[in-house]
């Protein structure tokens, strides 16, 4: 995924549920940009208990690991509180996670600005299909 294929996702609207191409929330830009970009590697969903099984069952499997370093498109698990959200690493711009944030849309946000948006412990997820 180069620059150029992330800005065209920055910019777009977040609506719970959509998968594109006209808005996206974060499991649908997730979904997308590894189906697009990467390969796959990651089923579509609906946030809650299912992405939670969905979750414990990838990590059991092997096909999904937790990594300490991510890799370009791997996934972001963000933790503000109890609400979960996801987002995909992009090495680009010394690095950063692009995701799609209620109330803002699609964004990319550098490592280093995570925190301010309470967001201090990101868990980077490598996808073996």
């Amino acid at each position: 995924m180069t620059a150029d294929d992330a800005n065209r996702y920055i910019g777009l609207p977040w609506r719970f549920g959509a998968r594109g191409p006209d808005a996206y929330d974060c499991w649908g830009l997730l979904h997308e940009c590894r189906a697009r970009h990467f390969g796959g590697g990651v089923p579509d969903t609906v946030l809650g208990q299912a992405a939670k099984r969905l979750y414990s069952r990838k990590l059991k499997s092997g096909e999904w690991e937790v990594v300490d370093l991510p890799a370009h498109g791997d996934g972001v698990l963000l933790r503000a509180g109890n609400d979960p959200h996801v987002g995909i690493y992009l090495d680009l711009d010394g690095g950063g996670v692009l995701h799609a944030l209620e109330g803002c849309g699609v964004v990319f946000t550098p490592m280093r600005g995570l925190v301010s948006l309470g967001y201090s412990n990101p868990k980077f997820h490598r996808f073996h299909a």
